[in-house]
């Protein structure tokens, strides 16, 4: 083997690579494991006082992060007179400060970070790799710093009958980060790309406790677990593992797996998704949780979004058992942006997340309040469709705190 990687130029070697990457999981790893046994959320609507923050992000992201702050201003406006709850921003992180520090976030972003319990985010930019190699994404950066191991994507359409809640394991994909990825060069150009994928079984059994409870409170004894297990070894891994956790932790769920091209397919055909037979007893049940990799639950909800009006109508729910962050579903509108179309950006994502993030705190009334006004406003046809309607984000957002309690 090293006769073969003596044969490639530059400085990349993958075995120095392989093995930073792995000493950097081995301690992630170690420290998840200390919680094995104690996988139970802590019910932070008991936690006062409590910290948000804030981050406007980049590109369309000021321009959503209006609806998104006075929507949640709104609805915790006692709270926050009374000072139980506070929101606070948190300051550089945009694509500029990144770019000109050459760092993935900040040092003043962090030290805000580290004082919060919840964040709400508004899309971050990732910078060109060839032209800003040491700035990689800030969104994974913030879900793997906070150990945010699960991402959640509700898909709901009252119409369709359809409402069911992807739960994306948010580590243990390769990233594009020198210490997981590279080039490597033959004949002075790069002609092999090389990516090191570690899955930790830790991660995929917290993942699947946190589905399992979903189920349960959806009066449901049934997960989908959709993984490319025939093709991709850590896939086949985590379906085992995740098989594995449910019959000793869950005995009374069953489950389905799947692989994501067939499931990419069920979409197509909403009536599938109200009849999926489990692998355990063969009764039929209806889709309401599905366990995934990082990169099956991105497909996975990103082409779920068609149900909601498109990835703009996709909120994100980024958890683990005591913190979590809040943000939009899809990205920072580059294109809008250029062509001058930011005003009518959607703020449907960014409410969706504020929802998500007041009923991680306990307020699951007011989660409700926003649903139904979004539900109002796409009832309307009030929903900003990139300038086709002449919806403005600033309009559909004086819709929505109208219909808020």
């Amino acid at each position: 083997m090293s006769e073969y990687i003596n044969k490639f130029e530059g400085s990349y070697n993958p075995f120095d690579a392989l093995a930073s990457l792995l000493e950097k999981e081995k301690a992630r790893v170690d420290k998840a494991m200390e919680l094995r046994g104690n996988f139970d959320p802590v019910d932070l609507s008991e936690k006062r006082p409590l910290k948000i923050g804030f981050a406007t992000g980049d590109g369309i992201g000021p321009i959503v992060a209006k609806a998104a702050r006075t929507v949640l201003e709104k609805l915790l406006a006692e709270e926050i007179e009374k000072g139980d709850i506070t929101v606070v921003e948190i300051p550089d992180l945009t694509i500029e400060k990144r770019i000109e520090l050459d760092v993935v976030a900040p040092p003043s972003s962090v030290e805000v970070i580290d004082q919060c319990d919840v964040i709400l985010k508004m899309p971050l930019e990732t910078p060109d790799s060839s032209r800003y190699p040491n700035v990689p994404s800030a969104n994974v950066w913030m879900r793997q710093y906070l150990d945010l191991f699960a991402c959640m994507r509700r898909i709901k359409n009252d119409e369709m009958n359809i409402d069911f809640t992807v739960f994306r394991c948010n580590l243990g994909t390769p990233y594009q980060d020198a210490k997981s990825a590279g080039m490597m060069q033959l004949n002075g150009q790069d002609e092999y790309s090389l990516c090191f994928w570690p899955q930790a079984r830790v991660d995929i059994e917290r993942l699947t406790h946190l589905a399992c409870l979903h189920a349960k409170k959806n009066n449901n004894n049934f997960v989908v677990l959709n993984f490319k297990d025939n093709v991709i070894r850590p896939d086949a891994a985590g379906l085992n593992w995740a098989k594995a956790y449910i019959d000793a932790h869950f005995p009374e769920i069953d489950y389905l797996g799947v692989k994501p091209d067939d499931f990419s397919y069920t979409l197509t055909q909403p009536e599938k998704i109200s009849a999926m037979r489990g692998e355990k007893t063969g009764e039929t049940f209806k889709l309401t949780t599905m366990v995934c990799n990082n990169i099956v639950g991105d497909m996975a909800g990103d082409q779920a979004g068609m149900y909601v009006g498109g990835i703009g109508g996709v909120g994100s729910a980024n958890v683990n058992f005591c913190q979590g962050m809040f943000e939009a579903g899809g990205g920072t509108g580059v294109r809008m942006m250029n062509e001058n179309r930011g005003q009518f950006s959607s703020p449907v994502a960014v409410v969706k997340a504020t929802g998500e993030l007041l009923g991680f705190i306990g307020y699951l009334n007011h989660q409700k309040s926003i649903l139904a006004a979004l539900d109002e406003l796409a009832a309307a046809n009030l929903v900003p469709n990139g300038g086709r309607n002449e919806i403005t984000c600033d309009q559909a957002t004086e819709f929505l705190l109208e219909k808020l309690p």
